[in-house]
């Protein structure tokens, strides 16, 4: 009796072991559902076949949503203008679009576009933190599987599927911009990450014109994640905005002039570098005053090796847009 008990107990753990999927890190709220391996190897094996046979259209659903950064450039290709729907995506406070195809044919039409960019080399992976946490911008519902990334030389694209009838609705692309054209040092940064961005605290991905105003704009890290939390911390790193967002404000409030300053500090473990550069009709005088005030502050070392960031500064000055 003790044995056929045993028996059926390791059959129940076998069973259960088939059925879990592959875990990733799920970021602070985000709400994410996993599919069974099965249903997700089936719907990895029905992409594939999509993007090898020229005539197969049976990833594709009634529906398809374009996301806004694939859109962005769809937008552009002669064959996609005519799709009507268009859809607007919140991001960060700021109005994107994108496209919703309605008929099959308008599916096809993209699906088309799509198999162009990915006929080299690609890989079929789940998502990371940073894809994940984009995509969680750009929706309003909960994230479930199947739900893959595919990834090429030089894009990443995100697929999600239904999970009850494995048809892909949602194609877009994650911004991935692991490049950044310095202008101080005129110097390329490469991470094999991607280059983010902050905006009052948050992450952001997209920023719009804005206002015509006197205040930081955003943060710049040139160091990566991993670096950053290794040799310096949240507070240090306030610590040097806020002593300079005072500096700032100080001196720049009244100015009547327009322009850009960019900061750049390298907190090194015995000495701090400190670099400016300029743009448009800054009041060169103030400027004088705020760099030798910058200079005078004493800021946080790093506990190791040196990290890297900007402060990117605008006076009656709209946002920088990409």
């Amino acid at each position: 009796m003790k044995i056929k008990i045993l028996l059926i107990f390791l059959f129940f753990v076998n069973a259960v072991k088939a059925q879990i999927t592959e875990k990733i890190t799920i970021p602070n709220g985000i709400v994410y559902h996993y599919a069974d391996d099965k249903i997700n190897e089936k719907v990895k094996k029905l992409l594939t076949e999509s993007l090898t046979n020229t005539n197969s259209y049976d990833v594709l659903g009634n529906n398809l949503i374009i996301g806004p950064t694939l859109w962005k450039r769809f937008k552009n290709i002669e064959n996609l203008k005519s799709i009507p729907d268009s859809l607007i995506f919140y991001i960060d406070d700021v109005e994107i679009e994108g496209k919703m195809a309605k008929k099959p044919d308008d599916s096809k039409k993209i699906w088309n576009e799509f198999k162009k960019e990915v006929s080299g080399n690609y890989q079929i992976r789940k998502a990371n933190e940073d894809e994940l946490k984009y995509y969680w911008s750009t929706i309003s519902f909960d994230i479930e599987e199947p739900l893959f990334i595919l990834q090429t030389e030089n894009q990443r694209y995100i697929l999600n599927f239904l999970k009850k009838n494995q048809t892909l609705f949602w194609l877009d692309e994650f911004p991935y911009k692991n490049s950044y054209n310095n202008p101080i040092d005129n110097g390329t940064y490469t991470t094999e990450g991607t280059i983010k961005t902050y905006k009052n605290g948050n992450e952001v991905y997209v920023t719009d014109k804005g206002n015509r105003e006197t205040k930081l704009e955003k943060v710049i890290f040139l160091t990566g994640d991993s670096e950053l939390k290794a040799n310096s911390s949240i507070e240090d790193i306030k610590s040097v905005i806020d002593k300079t967002n005072k500096i700032f404000e100080k001196l720049f409030k009244n100015s009547k002039r327009e322009g850009k300053i960019m900061v750049q500090f390298e907190l090194g473990k015995k000495k701090n570098d400190i670099q400016f550069a300029v743009k448009d009709d800054l009041d060169l005088e103030i400027m004088k005053e705020f760099e030798k005030q910058v200079n005078e502050e004493k800021y946080p070392n790093s506990k190791k090796d040196t990290i890297k960031f900007q402060l990117l500064y605008k006076v009656n000055s709209y946002n920088e847009t990409e």
